[in-house]
């Protein structure tokens, strides 16, 4: 019924929980993942000056700033994508550069998935405390049907 599904991750402990249910979608049947990473504009330009918002950049530290971030993320990428092989999942990945609910509609769209797999933050505002701003903006926009695995809570005594 699954056969193919998108997994949006930004690599925090919220998406990382969404990634252990796909071992039991692939029991349901589902035999491959599109890998979605995206590159949120606002966060790009965060990167490149250094940190330092509108004081001003340094050129060198632009382009360190900007490598050692492509570098992380493409050593998430790979680790996420052979935990996925690993399982047995052909794997798909796509780094979009956008708005991060916008893409992952997009994605799901461009790429026929048949589900979207997708941690939830819930640490925005008060109104998107139960989900989250992205996975919010998923549930509503998607076409597809919609796995929203929502992040551990603590509950103090």
């Amino acid at each position: 019924m699954f056969k193919r599904i998108l997994f949006p991750t930004d690599f925090s402990k919220p998406s990382m929980k969404a990634l252990d249910y796909i071992p039991t979608l692939k029991e349901a049947g589902t035999q491959e993942v599109v890998l979605v990473h995206v590159l949120d504009p606002r966060e790009i330009t965060l990167i490149a000056s250094g940190g330092q918002g509108f004081l001003g950049t340094v050129p060198d530290r632009e382009s360190e700033a900007q490598r050692r971030q492509r570098e992380e993320i493409q050593h998430h990428i790979i680790d996420v994508r052979r935990r996925l092989e690993k399982q047995g999942m052909q794997v798909t990945v796509s780094t979009p550069v956008g708005t991060p609910g916008a893409a992952i509609v997009a994605e799901a769209d461009a790429t026929g998935v048949s589900l979207i797999v997708i941690g939830s933050h819930g640490s925005s505002n008060i109104r998107d405390r139960l989900l989250g701003t992205v996975s919010e903006y998923v549930i509503k926009n998607a076409r597809q049907p919609v796995l929203v695995i929502k992040r551990d809570t603590v509950v103090e005594k």
